[in-house]
């Protein structure tokens, strides 16, 4: 998937002009195999200043949003959609530098979609965290 549909890219880019989304310079991309999601690196997402790791917040909220967009993407049409729970494993230490996410929509319903997230540093292959995300989709508000 080199491009995804304008709609659809706009859904996204509307994810990182939110607060969350600006705080943690979020952005995406697309490539051959989907979207590329990326955490850009700031002094303020460091955890542990004795180690400088990011902290597993940012981490969470990360993942949670590149979630939010995916599956934003996929609808392809405004939705309000609600996190109904996160959990987020941290598999490897993090250090001081952008990180980059995929994620897989695991399955969807017209209430509810359940996918995973997995985050890394520098290696696809040696992931940093994995989150499994449920999210509730509603119907978008009328102008």
């Amino acid at each position: 998937m080199s491009a995804i549909p304008a709609a659809a890219t706009a859904l996204v880019e509307a994810r990182g002009a939110t607060p969350i989304g600006r705080w943690l310079n979020f952005n995406a991309r697309a490539d051959e195999r989907g979207l590329l999601y990326r955490l850009g690196f700031a002094e303020q997402h460091i955890g542990n200043p004795a180690i400088r790791a990011l902290h597993g917040g940012v981490i969470a909220a990360f993942l949670e949003l590149a979630a939010q967009a995916e599956l934003a993407a996929e609808l392809a049409a405004p939705a309000l959609l609600r996190t109904v729970a996160v959990s987020v494993d941290y598999l490897a230490s993090s250090r001081a530098e952008d990180m980059l996410a995929r994620v897989r929509l695991l399955r969807r319903g017209r209430r509810v979609a359940f996918l995973e997230a997995t985050g890394w540093q520098g290696d696809e292959a040696r992931p940093v965290a994995s989150a499994r995300i449920c999210i509730r989709i509603g119907e978008a508000a009328a102008p």
